[in-house]
């Protein structure tokens, strides 16, 4: 074995092209070739470089980069990372990461970006047990050959649970970290307090994950602690091929489970009902990752962005929460090992050249020893701002939602005025475009009655029960966000992709006087179950003539299903077209998976004139 997860296309242009992957050994050499053909293996791929962060004695996180030169007409591309001489196929890797009938992957590179996909929200024990991230290798199987197949991919928030975590897949961890030779971390409670998590209650984590240290989930019984149950459930989400991964059966577990005497016998809090049905959904999700995630994420540029999950949920919710959290010793230490490992499997890829030397020195030094030494130089990272801009056609501004919040009593801002103020710069600096897309993890626009549900007075203070955190919850700020976007040049329209909210829809802001239209489209969840499924969301729907007003406009689907919401898994799809020479949105697609398995597609046509809306 030598790369156990990935390859994963990250930022990916014209000229340049970035692979992360992570290798279970020390390597003499590794290259990345760049074919425009299978026929001619011509290698277009110069200037190769990469960069190393071990994570342990036997894991290797890697990103390639490589100035390419395709033809004027060339718009798809073949790669192959050769480790010490052995490319894919000398491997059998090619079995794993190839679309059906392809002898490399490959990744589309046009000079426009017209066809794009987006999801989020990956729980691995979801009680339906279905990931539907695995739909995209179908879908980009069904599309090889034509122009209409997908380029990008955005994955919106909570690319995995570090706070809903199964007590299982927690105990598969500690097998994995010793083959892996990732290191064994105490947790600090003070300066001189400390405790060894593997000699706790795999389900009992909670006793020590207290609220007033800034961790306010709701299900954190087993939240990871240390980098390396981090960097672990990434590779797992990612669908590595991991050595040693095994699941216990129940009574090997229950010495490390929390119980209740009852009598001559014990009474455990995780039941063997509840064993049984996270074993068989973890199960699939494992074989699901490992065939068809991990061939997704090898043949399309894939970015990213955090939301409260990849932390701890609720993640500076409220100011109290941000401050615990940042400054509590089992906060700040459980904090920097989320970011770090956010940086290294997620946010590395999203812009490559912006990975600084000193954070990956740190970063490294952390992985080699988790000291409270190590973790101290890494605490800049909870006040860094980790958006970003993609300067291509179209635009696509991605926000951090988590970092840069401002609290004003009961009102909560999810971006300050001047960091709204300088993306407005930024974007009036960008070359005319009629479209921009905005990643934006919690909806700009989202469904108005839920969102009034979470700004009722009467729940002001139960925040995190209620997630009153929508941008409405400040009108100041979304106006603030409104007028930064309408500074990019000759704008007509602004697409914006969210997930966090575990329900799908679509919904259009026009605004007459400017001239724009915004179109919300929310694909959330990938794999995670909403609280009353479908029947909640058909009670919400009715209550939304409740909450209507004139430029409220939820888009209608085609066909079957008309309900314009879905607690359905899901995964968008957006369709640009060029009409005299300027892009224009022309089609949405919500593909869904029902509770049963059965897939099915909810259809929008955003042409004008030609979508429908509800109310009517």
């Amino acid at each position: 074995m030598a790369i156990i997860c990935g390859p994963m296309v990250r930022h990916t242009t014209r000229e340049k092209i970035n692979i992360w992957q992570v290798l279970d050994h020390e390597f003499n050499e590794i290259n990345l070739a760049v074919y425009s053909s299978l026929q001619s293996f011509d290698n277009i791929a110069s200037e190769v470089s990469s960069r190393v962060v071990q994570l342990g004695s036997s894991c290797f996180a890697v990103m390639l980069s490589a100035t390419i030169a395709p033809s004027d007409s060339n718009e798809i591309i073949y790669y192959d990372v050769i480790v010490d001489g052995e490319g894919f196929v000398e491997t059998g890797l090619n079995e794993l990461v190839c679309l059906e009938g392809e002898k490399l992957p490959s990744v589309m590179i046009p000079k426009q970006h017209r066809y794009l996909y987006q999801a989020s929200c990956r729980k691995p024990h979801d009680k339906q047990g279905i990931d539907h991230l695995a739909e995209i290798a179908d879908l980009l199987k069904d599309t090889l050959g034509k122009e209409t197949r997908p380029s990008q991919l955005y994955l919106t928030g909570d690319q995995i649970y570090a706070d809903d975590v199964s007590p299982i897949l927690l105990q598969s961890f500690q097998y994995v970290r010793e083959a892996l030779g990732l290191p064994h971390e105490m947790m600090y409670t003070d300066k001189n307090d400390f405790f060894d998590p593997d000699k706790m209650h795999l389900d009992g984590r909670w006793r020590k994950a207290k609220r007033k240290l800034g961790f306010t989930s709701g299900e954190k019984r087993s939240h990871l602690f240390s980098f390396s149950e981090y960097i672990c459930m990434y590779l797992f989400s990612f669908g590595a091929s991991l050595p040693q991964q095994r699941f216990a059966k129940y009574k090997a577990l229950q010495p490390r489970l929390t119980s209740l005497r009852r009598k001559d016998d014990r009474e455990y809090h995780y039941s063997s009902m509840q064993y049984e049905n996270e074993k068989v959904v973890l199960e699939r999700f494992a074989q699901t990752a490992t065939s068809q995630v991990r061939k997704a994420l090898a043949n399309i540029s894939v970015y990213m962005m955090f939301d409260d999950h990849d932390v701890t949920d609720d993640w500076n919710l409220t100011e109290e929460n941000k401050h615990n959290l940042s400054s509590s010793w089992l906060g700040k230490q459980v904090y920097v090992n989320a970011l770090s490992a956010y940086i290294v499997c997620q946010h590395w890829g999203n812009q490559p050249d912006a990975f600084s030397p000193t954070i990956q020195q740190n970063i490294t030094a952390l992985a080699k020893n988790p000291t409270q030494e190590n973790h101290k130089p890494l605490e800049a990272l909870f006040s860094k701002y980790w958006g970003y801009l993609l300067e291509q056609t179209p635009p696509t501004l991605v926000l951090d939602t988590r970092t840069q919040r401002v609290y004003d009593g009961d009102n909560l801002e999810l971006m300050s005025e001047q960091q709204l103020d300088a993306i407005g710069e930024k974007l009036a600096l960008l070359p005319k475009t009629s479209v921009l897309i905005l990643v934006s993890p919690t909806p700009m626009y989202g469904f108005n009655a839920i969102e009034a549900a979470q700004l009722s007075p009467l729940l002001t203070k139960f925040k995190a029960f209620s997630d009153r955190e929508p941008w409405i919850a400040s009108e100041k700020a979304l106006k603030n966000l409104q007028n930064a976007l309408l500074r990019t040049p000759d704008i007509k329209h602004v697409i914006i992709f969210s997930g966090d909210v575990h329900y799908g829809f679509l919904r259009r802001q026009h605004l007459a006087g400017q001239g724009v239209t915004f179109w919300q489209f929310c694909s959330s969840a990938a794999c995670n179950s909403p609280v009353g499924g479908n029947v909640g969301l058909s009670l919400a729907s009715t209550m939304a003539k409740h909450f209507y007003h004139d430029d409220t406009k939820y888009l209608m689907p085609n066909g079957k299903r008309p309900h314009f919401l879905t607690s359905d898994k899901n995964i968008g799809a957006l369709e640009l077209d060029i009409v005299n020479m300027a892009l224009v949105p022309a089609k949405a697609t919500l593909h869904c998976c029902s509770a049963s398995g059965e897939i099915y597609e909810k259809r929008y046509d955003l042409r004008l004139n030609k979508y429908r809306e509800y109310p009517s």
